[in-house]
């Protein structure tokens, strides 16, 4: 974890052990504490645009592989039709792209979501 520095043996970020679910959210928030750390660091000084992103719920990918059966048959579908965070791959790479080349979302130092 981070207080024992991520010697070996090397586990989650608050030390306990692996947890495919949770290893996706703490990497997200480590990517977005960078993505703020770069922005504060460098956006005034350099000009660069830094930022992160949340595409929607990606539900069929392979993200959810370690899942039980029931779980990745019924999981996209309730979040298509009850929540309506449902997006596909293809949609989130075109969101993703938007990102990185849409003069509109040259703006740093923001999470990005639909």
């Amino acid at each position: 974890g981070f207080k024992a520095g991520f010697n070996n043996p090397v586990s989650m970020a608050d030390g306990y052990g692996f947890d495919g679910a949770k290893a996706y959210k703490d990497s997200k928030l480590c990517l977005m504490m960078l993505a703020n750390i770069l922005h504060a660091k460098f956006h005034k000084s350099h000009g660069i645009a830094f930022s992160s992103i949340y595409p929607g719920c990606i539900a069929e990918s392979p993200l959810f592989r370690e899942k039980r059966a029931w779980f990745r048959k019924y999981f996209p579908i309730f979040m298509k039709y009850i929540t309506g965070g449902f997006v596909g791959e293809e949609e989130a790479g075109q969101r993703l792209f938007q990102v990185a080349h849409d003069p509109r979302c040259a703006k740093s130092g923001v999470y990005w979501s639909w």
